[in-house]
């Protein structure tokens, strides 16, 4: 009777663990909030995927070090899927100064089909290098450049927009 009652119990522990992170984010979700022309749009866009949104605390020592390198202003808005690193997050900021841009930053922990979701959204990347330990692409259109970047399974995708 104690396997009986155990088994079902396992099954919901399983299942609230696996229901307790929200989604990772498609392809046409990233593509949608790098390319909000605001802080503001892109963090109603951000909200509405259900992650975590960074503190001023969370982004304070990245803001600081990218001011003293881009010299100018940076408007900056992120999102955590969970608590732990591999977990996943995103980022978006907007900057001024000597290096204007906006860009945004993804990073997942299990980036199984990003790279063909990615493709299927973006195109043909313009690079593709795929090795047995990870793999790079990159894309070029009019202002955008996005960037792939994967090791074991770990994965970090960039885009940004050149003013």
């Amino acid at each position: 009777m104690r396997s009986i009652l155990f088994v079902p119990i396992c099954i919901l522990v399983l299942a609230a663990d696996a229901a307790a992170l929200p989604k990772t984010l498609t392809a046409a979700q990233l593509v949608d909030v790098c390319s909000s022309s605001t802080v503001s749009d892109a963090s109603g866009k951000g909200d509405h995927l259900g992650w975590q949104r960074m503190s001023e605390a969370d982004t304070h020592e990245w803001r600081t070090s990218f001011l003293a390198y881009n010299g100018g202003t940076v408007d900056a808005i992120g999102w955590r899927r969970g608590e732990g690193e591999r977990d996943g997050s995103l980022s978006f900021w907007i900057a001024t100064g000597p290096n204007a841009h906006k860009a945004c930053m993804y990073s997942v922990g299990d980036p199984t089909g990003l790279l063909d979701d990615l493709t299927a959204r973006l195109g043909t990347p313009n690079t593709l290098d795929k090795k047995d330990f990870g793999a790079t692409a990159s894309w070029k259109q009019g202002s955008m450049e996005g960037y792939y970047s994967q090791t074991g399974q770990s994965a970090i995708v960039s885009i940004s927009y050149k003013n």
